[in-house]
């Protein structure tokens, strides 16, 4: 059974958290590409939830309405239709696949718990908008919630969706496929018609989307703007061994004329074959100091390039902080 992580997340934590979820691997496969996207719809509201739970700790303006179909969202669709849908294709994987078996029934089981926790904190939540408990107990268990729900998911995504990937074969699918189940239900905050009871819901959750895009989108321009930096150092870097390898091989071979003009002196002509291994270590170790210099500068500049993205797209990433009422 999952247990909470000490740490509880907030605003800022379960942003990040939303976008790792968005950056991970697609799967071709038709089922599982709509148990990803659930997964960040999923993920989207526990992110506006997160909003909520920190804006009763710390006295901010709260959007009940927000918290509640949140709340309400997740434990009558995903608990209606995302986890039983999961559910048949985690029985045929572990049929399959003994060493799946024991995740797969471990999953099964939390789904049950998730749904339990989901509907107390529902209750304790409306409990809370009636005025029999504090904030901070009411509230309390909706953390626990979230937090359970991420590492559930973390475990699916990681570990589990690709391996189903490669247990299952396309006959497998086609048999699950005739389940009425398996068959994805209308999305009553994200799909094509938004129920009524969730319109309020739909359009922050709409736009949290669309925010995550954005920050998606800018995160890989600044990437490929690093990428392109990252080119031009190392052309750099060639553009001057190649000069410097032009420089040497120019010097050696003005002195090894110069060695075979002055062949009659210091030893004579017996001792010029040894000048010349002489001379030639000799330049062959200073241009093997000019490319070690040249490399030096070049992975100089490229951590430097690193940071500097790194900032940038933490700049990108970072969730702005509210105003606390005073």
């Amino acid at each position: 059974m999952v247990s909470p992580q000490p740490e509880a997340y907030s605003r800022k934590s379960w942003a990040a958290v939303t976008r790792t979820m968005e950056g991970r691997k697609i799967s071709k496969n038709p089922v599982l590409a709509t148990l990803y996207a659930e997964h960040r719809y999923m993920s989207t509201l526990m992110k506006l939830l997160a909003d909520q739970l920190d804006a009763v700790e710390q006295d901010e303006d709260v959007d009940a309405h927000v918290l509640y179909e949140s709340l309400h969202y997740m434990t009558h669709y995903p608990d209606a239709f995302h986890h039983p849908r999961e559910d048949l294709v985690y029985q045929r994987a572990g049929e399959l696949d003994s060493k799946l078996a024991d995740s797969v029934d471990t999953l099964q089981r939390e789904h049950d718990y998730i749904a339990k926790l989901g509907a107390r904190s529902l209750r304790e939540v409306e409990r809370w908008q009636a005025g029999e408990l504090p904030a901070n107990k009411a509230l309390k268990i909706s953390r626990e919630y979230m937090e359970v729900i991420y590492q559930h998911m973390n475990v699916e995504e990681k570990l589990v969706f690709p391996q189903i990937e490669k247990v299952l074969t396309p006959e497998d699918w086609r048999a699950l496929e005739q389940e009425e189940l398996i068959n994805p239900v209308a999305d009553p905050v994200f799909g094509p018609q938004v129920a009524r009871e969730y319109r309020n819901l739909a359009r922050k959750a709409r736009r949290a989307l669309r925010r995550g895009v954005e920050d998606a989108t800018l995160v890989e321009w600044v990437g490929l703007e690093a990428l392109l930096e990252s080119y031009e150092v190392i052309a750099m870097a060639l553009e001057n061994s190649r000069d410097a390898a032009r420089q040497h091989y120019k010097k050696l071979v003005e002195e090894t004329g110069e060695l075979l003009e002055n062949r009659g002196e210091h030893g004579g002509v017996m001792m010029l074959p040894l000048r010349y291994v002489v001379n030639n270590t000799r330049r062959a170790v200073k241009f093997l100091r000019d490319i070690g210099g040249i490399s030096k500068d070049t992975f100089s500049d490229l951590s430097e390039l690193g940071r500097g993205t790194r900032d940038r797209i933490r700049l990108v990433t970072s969730e702005p902080e509210s105003p606390s009422r005073h």
